[in-house]
């Protein structure tokens, strides 16, 4: 009778652990699948080289980057001592129908914010993670850019 019992432990404790190892794999499964769905996005700053909000963006997005696993592609193109980058900054926006007010000129898909604050960080954010869960990530302004 004791090593019945003896027996009955055993197996609840080999039970248990099977039961643990298996929440524990589709835990990770789940976590691994998640990562990795996401596809890499480029995301466009055309800004000014002392500009401090541009900082604040530039720093933004690489924070975000960190946290969305690397997924994210800064392009940055300076525009305050590059005349080739400033008619690009303005052949992008035109094409978006956009009137600049200066930089940051960020571009994500199919969205553009022409500032930069923390309530249009969250709209980035969103933009950017909106785009991450597409097939294929929108980028309207390469096209744009390498025509000439």
């Amino acid at each position: 009778m004791k090593k019945l019992k003896m027996d009955r432990k055993k197996k609840i404790i080999v039970i248990t652990g099977v039961i643990l190892v298996v929440l524990l794999a589709s835990f990770a499964c789940i976590l691994f699948m998640k990562k990795n769905r996401y596809h890499e996005v480029n995301v466009y700053l055309f800004s000014g080289e002392t500009c401090p909000v541009c900082q604040r963006a530039r720093t933004y997005i690489g924070e975000l980057n960190e946290e969305l696993d690397g997924k994210i592609n800064l392009i940055e193109y300076e525009v305050w001592n590059d005349e080739e980058n400033k008619a690009n900054m303005d052949k992008v926006a035109e094409e978006f129908g956009d009137t600049l007010s200066g930089v940051p000129y960020i571009i994500v898909g199919e969205e553009t914010f022409n500032a930069f604050s923390d309530v249009i960080g969250l709209r980035i954010k969103d933009a950017i993670e909106a785009e991450m869960e597409k097939k294929n990530p929108t980028d309207l302004v390469a096209p744009i850019i390498s025509e000439e």
